[in-house]
């Protein structure tokens, strides 16, 4: 995978995009990140399949970045949240649990989100995101 970093100008409250932006680059792109700066410049983060990637891409206010940065980014402009899928078995449980009940495995998993029938889920971030995309481009390649 291959990340990119616009820096987007902006024009009359608009966002202004590198020339053949769509035609060069957005069609090639897995997923993306919209983000502003300590100072308030617009950025998007670009991930790119390396199947997809030309050394074209880059030019005037696209530069090529590490997954390392490109994940630290996300990190730092984006929150990962919670939400409740079933708020009347999170209260069973509560309950339980404050009567002192021991929780069975069953409803121990139901507290983790990364788990079939979880009462939570949470939200990717674009981080957490490439990393599905890393595994379908490695797919894609083992077959």
């Amino acid at each position: 995978m291959k990340y990119l970093k616009i820096h987007l100008l902006q024009q009359n409250n608009q966002l202004v995009y590198p020339v053949s932006y769509q035609l060069e680059l957005g069609n090639f792109v897995k997923d993306h990140l919209y983000y502003d700066d300590d100072i308030g410049e617009s950025y998007l983060l670009l991930a790119v399949e390396d199947a997809d990637y030309k050394d074209t891409m880059v030019r005037e206010r696209v530069e090529v970045i590490s997954e390392v940065d490109a994940n630290a980014i996300s990190e730092s402009k984006e929150q990962r949240t919670e939400t409740i899928i079933d708020e009347a078995k999170l209260r069973r449980l509560e309950i339980k649990s404050r009567l002192g009940m021991t929780l069975s495995k069953d409803e121990s998993d139901a507290l983790d989100p990364t788990k079939p029938g979880a009462i939570f889920s949470t939200n990717k971030i674009f981080a957490d995101r490439v990393v599905d995309l890393k595994a379908k481009e490695a797919n894609k390649i083992a077959k």
